[in-house]
């Protein structure tokens, strides 16, 4: 049983863990003196940061891996009652890959500290809101973001990485950087109501294959389903299912 996007309990609503000793240890050792990590600016090698620069970015650390800590003492919770998966959401990595790299993992592995389940997270674009939308717009006919973030994944302890690929602008190669790990790979696009067939299905597997080990190929959606009428996504569902098995007969 897979169950995504773990909800914050009540008692922590707060994120008393930003206040702990070990997320503001983690905070201060992942800035770098002479930059400002969070907004990316810098400045002379040994200068004096921006008071109020250097305090935001904090913040932002502080406050991350104070989630991320809220967010593991609910996937500990989940695990206790005997889930196989647990996959968290994140919608923020595909904007700042530097952050990704700097400190974005490392509080993604702190929302999967000391799981002993599977861990997975969904790398994804966003949909359904008007500055979603226009940010797509502007990342042109390929988007390489994944490029940025994926090597960090790979070196990182979770185990799966869930990533769109139907009908997306994405270089199906990227998934070729996620050496080591699961790869969800999505053959279902959640932005249209036009049904696939399980032969369009098979073949997006067939393409992910050229760069992922069959062993480590998990065909899954593009993200979520909610949205959908039900009838539409159980129709999803299905050609998922029988596009799967046409590709591994076919192998």
């Amino acid at each position: 049983m897979t169950l995504a996007r773990p909800r914050l309990g009540a008692r922590r609503a707060e994120v008393s863990a930003c206040s702990s000793s070990y997320e503001a240890g983690r905070a201060q050792s992942l800035l770098v003196p002479g930059r400002t990590e969070c907004n990316h600016e810098s400045t002379a090698s040994g200068a004096v940061l921006d008071a109020w620069s250097t305090s935001a970015c904090v913040a932002r650390l502080l406050i991350a891996f104070g989630f991320a800590a809220a967010l593991n003492e609910e996937a500990h919770e989940l695990a206790a009652l005997g889930v196989d998966v647990v996959q968290f959401d994140e919608p923020a990595f595909n904007v700042y890959m530097r952050d990704v790299q700097e400190w974005g993992v490392a509080a993604l592995e702190r929302a999967a500290q000391g799981l002993t389940c599977t861990t997975a997270v969904h790398i994804c674009y966003g949909y359904g809101i008007k500055a979603n939308t226009d940010w797509k717009a502007t990342l042109g006919d390929h988007w390489r973001q994944y490029e940025e973030t994926f090597p960090a994944l790979a070196a990182s302890r979770i185990d799966q990485v869930s990533l769109e690929c139907r009908n997306s602008r994405v270089p199906i190669e990227l998934m070729g950087l996620l050496k080591g790990k699961d790869v969800l790979v999505g053959c279902i696009d959640v932005a249209a109501n036009v049904v696939e067939t399980p032969e369009e299905v098979a073949a997006t597997i067939r393409e992910a294959l050229a760069y992922v080990p069959a062993e480590r190929l998990y065909p899954c959606t593009n993200c979520g389903m909610a949205p959908m009428a039900a009838p539409i996504a159980y129709a999803k569902l299905a050609a998922l299912a029988a596009g799967t098995e046409l590709a591994r007969n076919a192998m």
